[in-house]
């Protein structure tokens, strides 16, 4: 019954083999074809071919050697990568790391189901002796085929649910992972390669020389075997696991030092805010004594002083105008932020345009100022880093940044408006894909800015439209009627 059954069983095999190679890879990767069932379909139909290439040309002659195992292994492995190659774009890096996890995967649960299969088979053979109702052939018979059956069907199974769970754990784009990171997480899956495959090919040798024929005195040894194939499963699916979980971490340790970051530089906003109205208000008492003076020389009405009184306005004039504050918003917080940024923008780009005219706060707008300027912050710094960019492809271009707030309904909006050089990718969450080089900051302010928006109700929204890039950020500002 198994002989004629094991055909499908195979050909079942490779075709579910072959979609969660096109789970695996479409999980990390981009595909190349913009249509996902065609896509799916050449994967699955490129990898049963590859099988099939492999079975006829390699293990179309019994006996089978060691070699026969060895090449099969190489060839298929190399079918995993060139198939990554061809459907799905990516660094090598990143292909390397896939086709060993496949390859570590896809071979474990297949040695699992062959150490299971050596323990349970050749022990019910042992048992048939012992046991008079097992002395039938043909029970025997049904009874192996059975667990033939059950055995490989339970490593396909098992071979879908770890590609599954790897899936399920995935939680960071590929192209944001560094070096690093990728090195970290080949380590499990290049580990349960090499265990699994110098395990497999000892046995192989062994068995070869003939020295592990006799169950009797070796019986322990297939159970070994399935003890440490399961290990090695473990370890991979679970290294995998830890090591999402450690990168998971060690990015919210970076986004809350760029948090404990911005909350330094309100901070020392705020005090440069205070700074400089105390000294608005130190002026102002000194005018008054100084008006005195004013007085009293316009009263000699001396022509010859008339040069003396002139200058004095200016040098006046010109103490008055760098201390006016230019921005003003209603909010000491987004003021000095603002202006902050603003500073630096003009100090870095000539003859950028900086408008914040229509951003106004008022008693209406129920939101903390830290959230305020946690927002401002992190959009601010996107939008200089956008301008920076267009001036560097065109150093003629003209850049600005704009910024303005209103209401619709009960929602109250941020849009923070910016030249940017036109090109933008976008990741599948809908935000466009930060250019910083440091992977450990990728998209952290957006992710601030949307953490605080979603803390009001609200939640962002970013447009691009040829050269001009739209921040919006939606916010809840009005306390609920009661």
């Amino acid at each position: 019954m198994y002989e004629t059954l094991e055909p499908f069983i195979e050909t079942a095999a490779y075709l579910i083999h072959g979609y969660c190679l096109y789970m695996l890879l479409g999980g990390f990767r981009r595909q190349r074809i913009d249509k996902d069932k065609l896509t799916c379909t050449l994967t699955i139909l490129t990898w049963f071919a590859a099988n099939l290439a492999i079975r006829y040309f390699v293990f179309s002659k019994p006996p089978f050697t060691l070699c026969d195992s060895l090449m099969s292994f190489l060839l298929r492995t190399a079918a995993i990568y060139i198939i990554g190659l061809c459907f799905y774009k990516g660094r090598q890096l990143t292909h390397l790391f896939l086709t060993l996890l496949f390859a570590a995967l896809l071979y474990v649960c297949s040695q699992i189901g062959v150490g299971v299969r050596l323990f349970l088979v050749d022990g019910l053979e042992k048992l048939s002796w012992h046991i008079e109702a097992l002395h039938n052939v043909t029970l025997i018979k049904l009874l192996v085929d059975g667990i033939y059956l059950l055995i490989d069907l339970s490593a396909v199974a098992m071979f879908y649910f770890s590609v599954k769970i790897i899936g399920k754990h995935h939680s960071r784009p590929a192209d944001k992972r560094s070096t690093k990171e990728f090195i970290s997480d080949m380590l499990p899956a290049l580990m349960g390669s090499l265990v699994s495959v110098a395990l497999y090919f000892m046995l192989l040798m062994i068995n070869e020389q003939g020295h592990l024929m006799d169950y009797d005195n070796y019986k322990i040894i297939y159970l070994f075997i399935i003890i440490v194939f399961v290990a090695v499963w473990l370890i991979i699916l679970y290294g995998f696991r830890l090591q999402e979980e450690i990168s998971d971490l060690q990015e919210e340790r970076t986004q809350k030092n760029i948090l404990e970051t911005q909350i330094s530089q309100i901070q020392n906003s705020m005090l440069e805010m205070e700074r400089f109205y105390e000294s608005v208000r130190h002026v102002k008492h000194d005018m008054k004594n100084q008006m005195a003076v004013m007085e009293k020389l316009l009263c000699k009405g001396e022509p010859e002083e008339n040069k003396e009184i002139t200058q004095y306005f200016n040098d006046m004039q010109k103490t008055l105008l760098h201390l006016e504050q230019k921005i003003q918003t209603g909010n000491v917080v987004s003021d000095a932020v603002i202006s902050n940024k603003f500073y630096y923008a003009a100090k870095e780009m000539k003859d950028i345009h900086l408008e914040a005219d229509s951003f106004l706060l008022t008693d209406d707008v129920h939101v903390r100022a830290y959230d305020i300027g946690i927002i401002l912050n992190n959009g601010l710094d996107n939008a200089i880093e956008a301008c920076q960019k267009a001036r560097q492809k065109h150093p003629e271009s003209k850049v600005y940044i704009k910024i303005k707030s209103f209401w619709k309904q009960k929602m109250f909006f941020i849009e923070i408006e910016n030249s940017f050089d036109g090109e933008v990718s976008w990741q599948e969450d809908g935000y466009p894909c930060s250019t910083k080089a440091e992977h450990e900051t990728h998209g952290i302010g957006l992710k601030n800015i949307r953490y605080c928006a979603l803390k009001y109700g609200g939640d962002i929204d970013c447009i691009a439209a040829q050269d001009r890039f739209i921040l919006s950020v939606m916010l809840k500002g009005r306390k609920a009627e009661t």
